[in-house]
């Protein structure tokens, strides 16, 4: 007696222990995406001083 054929797009089923591991990676890949967020900072809004000007440069009347 011939054996049915199994439709070509058709997985075998998984095992138990199989499925356990694909649902743990899937979860561990979850917890660690995106690995590349960057770092939060809080931001001062307070407004810089005035950079001191120095006269090296400027040409002095002598």
């Amino acid at each position: 007696m011939p054996q049915p054929k199994t439709p070509p797009h058709s997985k075998p089923k998984a095992s138990a222990e199989a499925n356990h591991r694909e649902d743990a990676l899937d979860e561990a890949l979850d917890e660690s995406f995106p690995a590349s967020d960057p770092v939060a900072i809080s931001v001062d809004h307070e407004s810089a001083p005035e950079p001191k000007r120095h006269d090296s440069h400027s040409k002095r009347a002598r």
